[in-house]
């Protein structure tokens, strides 16, 4: 029987660097001979791909019909490639999962956060990390950043900034009633962001039963 699998997960509103961070982590798990795999949402299967075309272009869609694409990319998600994965043993990187849709469709649209949390609940069969990165920024510096790059806003960063701070209240409620999130200043360089997220996930590579205890003492 192979050993039971490891799942984490980065959260953050825009420009905080989770893409960047969640690939730094892979490999450094697999440059330390650790089974490893980064996924992410909407994607990372044909279906999370097709809809994720959809829900980051300036498209019309009603706030109901995002939340719901969104949680039919996660179902699919799930059961195409995360519960295998774990099950094979693996450690499964998440960039985003279902602490965003909290954030962005229930404080930043404005949508009831039980009916969130029941199709949350429905679409990942009452799956969740072991571990929730929540990498924290100001919502201006974080859209500075992204301003910077040379491709087009997306659906949620060409939101107004009210959108943004109530975004990142979502993700900071979460982070205070969760014993599984550890929250990481993502202002700081990505070779220092990388290290604090390594002091994190570190102490639950040998087991995986110290996940509470990893975030307490990190503070």
């Amino acid at each position: 029987m192979s050993t039971p699998g490891l799942f984490i997960a980065f959260e953050g509103g825009e420009g905080a660097g989770k893409s960047t961070q969640a690939a730094a982590l892979e490999s450094a798990l697999l440059a330390d001979g650790y089974h490893a795999a980064l996924v992410r949402e909407p994607g990372s299967t044909k279906l999370g791909d097709y809809l994720r075309s959809y829900l980051v272009a300036k498209k019309p869609i009603v706030p109901l019909a995002e939340l719901l694409l969104f949680e039919a990319s996660r179902a699919q998600l799930v059961t195409e490639r995360i519960r295998p994965l774990l099950d094979d043993g693996a450690i499964v990187i998440a960039d985003r999962f279902a602490g965003s849709t909290v954030a962005y469709q229930g404080h930043g649209r404005g949508m009831d956060l039980e009916q969130i949390r029941w199709l949350n609940d429905a679409a990942t069969g009452g799956l969740y990390p072991d571990m929730t990165i929540l990498l924290d920024i100001d919502p201006l510096v974080g859209l500075g950043r992204v301003n910077s790059r040379a491709d087009a806003a997306d659906r949620f960063e060409d939101e107004e900034i009210a959108f943004h701070k109530a975004v990142r209240q979502g993700f900071h409620e979460q982070e205070d009633k969760s014993g599984t999130w550890c929250l990481v200043e993502g202002n700081h360089s990505i070779d220092d962001v990388a290290a604090a997220v390594w002091a994190r996930v570190n102490p639950l590579l040998p087991e995986q039963n110290v996940v509470k205890l990893a975030c307490a003492e990190m503070g």
